[in-house]
């Protein structure tokens, strides 16, 4: 639906729909409220224009009872002559019963004048001289009533609407009325200006509408137009764009093959060196353990030698000469196998005590921390079980110790001391490596984890234990490895979860 191709014409279009449904919604709103305020201004025009009249009947009843209450001294029949001849609007009169139902005064019955009138009756029946007199005697400030009377003039009945009131001193009920259909007439006259007035704003309503909707037309055939062109430049840069891309990325394959080659070979080197340091850390640990068997054959042949010169060397004395010599190399040939074995990679994953590990690691630097005279401190608070390479753990743990002999050493820390601790924290095993070395320096120990960082001297140290070591524990044991100062010097920690 939408497309590259059609997205000038759905911007040509999308404002003129837009408009042409305002236009519309807002033309049937306006019809809609202007015919409710048709409605309401029509019952309101109705009102006001019935209220006026009554108040006109109110004002010509009151002008007549003004002008009796002002000439007192007139003849009645004088009076009444004149109230027969009072006219106003198009057919308003005014004529007058006594109390007793007579009738005194009325412009259009001259031969019953001064007859009984209570048995007029109007269009409907009703007997309306006994309904006039009754009520003014009942409201003598003025009542009005509906009945049925002809026009002057005219052939049928109409609807009327009468004002009556009662003037005491001659006990006259003065009352005059007005003809509906003449309200109605004024009041259709009205809607109609009205109606007009509605359909001249409908009109203007719906002439701006179609001017805004041409306008827009307008505007957005120039936009479309324009964004179409915006369109083609931009096809034509990112076609440019794409070809360059391509390109790029046809380099960058390239790049990205040097690099990872470039890497790879970075990564055999970095084993390598790794391995030559474990074979490094090995041999010094081998040299450490052989050096008091050594010592030992080393004083049996001196005891042999002196014993041939003195002719003392008898057969018994050379056998248990040859077998403590044997004793001692194999101790010797067991060590080799010891760390042969240590320095094995673990192919699977497996379930290992911790502790055991731990002691596998000690017992292999143990010679090499008496002889640097650092007391070993061993503390396993319980027996926890991890899921992992329990080799690796070891080699961690062997590095870790190592480490901290190093620098017990380096600094001639007197009473060192080296302290592992073995427990279990909230389903974490924790295992921690900690010396009274001093701890590290804050500018070192952010990149003590780092390749090829080391704090030791160049013959002693290559910067890539702490980063093998932390490789194992967190990339391959899914633990961690971190280090803090304590107050006494460096605490390596490591944690792993066993649950």
């Amino acid at each position: 639906m939408f497309s590259e191709k059609n997205i000038p014409r759905w911007i040509l279009l999308t404002p003129i729909l837009t408009v042409v449904l305002i236009a519309v919604a807002t033309i049937y709103f306006f019809v809609t409220t202007q015919e409710s305020y048709f409605e309401e201004e029509s019952r309101h025009i109705e009102e006001e224009y019935l209220a006026r009249q009554k108040q006109t009947l109110r004002r010509e009843i009151a002008s007549v009872i003004n002008y009796l209450r002002h000439h007192p001294n007139l003849e009645r029949t004088t009076l009444l002559h004149y109230i027969e001849s009072i006219r106003y609007g198009r057919n308003g009169y005014i004529w007058i019963h006594d109390t007793d139902y007579y009738l005194r005064a009325h412009p259009f019955r001259p031969k019953s004048i001064d007859t009984l009138d209570a048995n007029l009756t109007d269009a409907m029946g009703t007997y309306i001289t006994r309904k006039f007199v009754d009520e003014t005697v009942k409201h003598p400030d003025g009542v009005f009533i509906d009945y049925y009377w002809k026009k002057p003039h005219a052939a049928k009945s109409s609807r009327k609407i009468g004002f009556f009131r009662l003037y005491p001193r001659y006990g006259w009920v003065i009352g005059t009325g007005l003809y509906v259909d003449d309200i109605e007439q004024a009041i259709a006259k009205k809607k109609q200006e009205l109606e007009q007035r509605v359909e001249k704003y409908i009109r203007l309503v719906v002439m701006i509408s179609l001017a805004v909707i041409v306008l827009i037309g307008l505007l957005s055939l120039m936009i479309s137009r324009q964004i179409t062109s915006v369109f083609a430049r931009y096809r034509e840069r990112v076609t440019r764009k794409e070809q360059l891309l391509e390109e790029a990325n046809r380099n960058l394959e390239t790049r990205i093959g040097t690099a990872l080659a470039e890497a790879q070979e970075k990564e055999r080197a970095l084993l390598h060196q790794s391995r030559l340091a474990r074979v490094g850390v090995m041999l010094s640990m081998i040299a450490h353990q052989w050096r008091q068997p050594l010592s030992e054959i080393s004083a049996i042949l001196m005891e042999l030698e002196t014993a041939a010169k003195f002719g003392k060397a008898d057969p018994e004395t050379i056998g248990e000469a040859v077998n403590d010599a044997n004793r001692l190399t194999q101790f010797m040939s067991h060590t080799i196998d010891d760390f042969r074995n240590f320095f094995k990679p673990d192919k699977v994953k497996a379930d290992f005590d911790v502790a055991h590990a731990c002691d596998e690691a000690i017992r292999l630097a143990d010679a090499a921390i008496r002889n640097a005279h650092i007391t070993l401190i061993r503390d396993a608070q319980t027996s926890v079980t991890i899921h992992g390479y329990e080799r690796e753990f070891a080699q961690v743990i062997l590095n870790l110790l190592t480490n901290a002999k190093d620098i017990l050493v380096q600094r001639q820390i007197s009473d060192p001391e080296i302290t592992i601790r073995i427990a279990e924290e909230n389903g974490i095993a924790t295992v921690s490596v900690e010396d009274n070395g001093g701890g590290i320096d804050a500018e070192e120990i952010e990149r003590i984890f780092e390749p090829y960082y080391t704090t030791k001297s160049s013959t002693k140290g290559t910067g890539l234990g702490l980063y093998i070591s932390k490789m194992i524990i967190e990339n391959n044991m899914e633990g961690e490895l971190s280090v803090t100062n304590t107050s006494r010097g460096a605490r390596f920690t490591i944690r792993i979860d066993h649950g």
